[in-house]
């Protein structure tokens, strides 16, 4: 019954990584035709501020209705915030639309990780972490081979309405299927001071501040290279994909054999390693200029071998320090990509107006990355 169920949260996992990858590398060239390049950053911080304040209560919600009546709302809200998207033209109908749809997001991972939480063991947590990575990535591969052929014929809008029809089959799927996993038992929340107690644990509080350095890449890339090449060397949508097609493939084959791999030697090494990978193919994207799809897919492809390998064991170090019961500390952990969109485009909007030209993000970027390098030489062999 357990594998069952686990295979149920995969499959929705998978059904809500289609539309957040279908839309995910196209959002911000989409909202800047309404607000401008160097604007749409902001939207993703009122976005990000946004999912931290729900976040911070949402584990009391959970104590009221439970993890599964939690996600089939989210879930039916963020299917009608896609619909907005695909009919409307207005701007401000449009940014709020996106703003809630950024939030809602960040809710449905949260949900399903509390699901998931219930099924991942200590000695098994990095498997089955892997497992449901890969799956989700799987999804992220298909979409972008799916977008930029869709892009090709139709517009963003086509986008983003085939995103309302999968959210609705994974309403479907949520309604009938996830609702047998019963809720696991949660501690009683008062107030916020489990945020205080959760940044006094060391292990807790580096997990954190890894991930958010992971998502602080993420942010960067999501939001800025699709700009970068489209806008600035005339990359094609359809090249676009093919890039970043080839692009997420290592986060289809490493989470899996790395989640296995962590739950025998532990993550201190290969969180370094990640990190460090990801820190000098991000600074060699500032030396590179060239209209070439093979050139820009290489590139790419490792700054992610770097980032798969980073997330897979960010993961598994903060599943291992906490209890099924500790939802509240699953929040604020899932906090922090919020953190990093509000960090990341307030960076840039600097790094905009102190560099002359827009690939110095890139070397900003690698010098974050480094950080990482440091911080994950930090944990020691009694913390894994």
């Amino acid at each position: 019954m357990e594998k069952h169920n686990r295979k149920i949260i995969y499959l929705a996992g998978f059904l809500f990584a289609l539309p957040v990858a279908l839309s995910a590398y196209i959002n911000s060239s989409f909202i800047s035709s309404f607000i401008g390049e160097k604007m749409t950053g902001m939207v993703y911080v009122l976005g990000s501020l946004g999912s931290i304040l729900a976040l911070a209560f949402s584990p009391k919600i959970f104590q009221k209705i439970g993890v599964h009546k939690f996600l089939l709302i989210t879930i039916f809200l963020d299917t009608l915030s896609f619909g907005v998207l695909a009919v409307s033209n207005t701007q401000w109908i449009v940014v709020t639309a996106f703003i809630l749809g950024l939030c809602l997001n960040t809710l449905i991972i949260f949900s399903i990780d509390e699901l998931l939480k219930i099924f991942s063991h200590n000695k098994s947590t990095g498997s089955i972490r892997g497992a449901y990575l890969s799956i989700v990535n799987i999804a992220w591969i298909l979409a972008q081979i799916a977008s930029g052929n869709i892009l090709s014929s139709f517009t963003f809008k086509t986008i983003y309405l085939l995103n309302f029809f999968i959210m609705i089959l994974l309403l479907v799927v949520s309604l009938y299927d996830l609702r047998k996993i019963p809720d696991p038992k949660y501690n009683e929340v008062k107030d916020l001071s489990y945020i205080k107690n959760f940044f006094k644990n060391k292990n807790l509080s580096r997990s954190y501040i890894i991930n958010a350095l992971l998502q602080f890449f993420f942010c960067w890339m999501v939001i800025y290279t699709p700009i970068y090449l489209h806008n600035h060397l005339n990359f094609t949508w359809i090249e676009i994909s093919e890039i970043f097609a080839i692009m997420l493939i290592p986060f289809l084959i490493l989470p899996y054999p790395l989640g296995k791999y962590s739950d025998k030697i532990g993550e201190r090494k290969m969180l370094m390693v990640g990190f460090t990978i990801t820190a000098l193919s991000s600074i060699s994207l500032f030396f590179i200029t060239t209209h070439k799809v093979w050139v820009w897919a290489l590139f790419l492809f490792i700054t992610r071998i770097g980032a798969a390998t980073v997330e897979a064991m960010s993961d598994a170090y903060f599943f291992k320090h906490v209890k099924s019961e500790e939802e509240q500390f699953v929040g604020v952990y899932r906090s922090s990509p919020s953190f990093a969109y509000i960090v990341g485009p307030l960076l840039a909007f600097i790094t905009f107006f102190l560099t002359p030209s827009f690939e110095f993000l890139y070397l900003v970027l690698g010098a974050v990355m480094l950080y990482g390098v440091y911080l994950s030489s930090t944990i020691e062999k009694s913390d894994i």
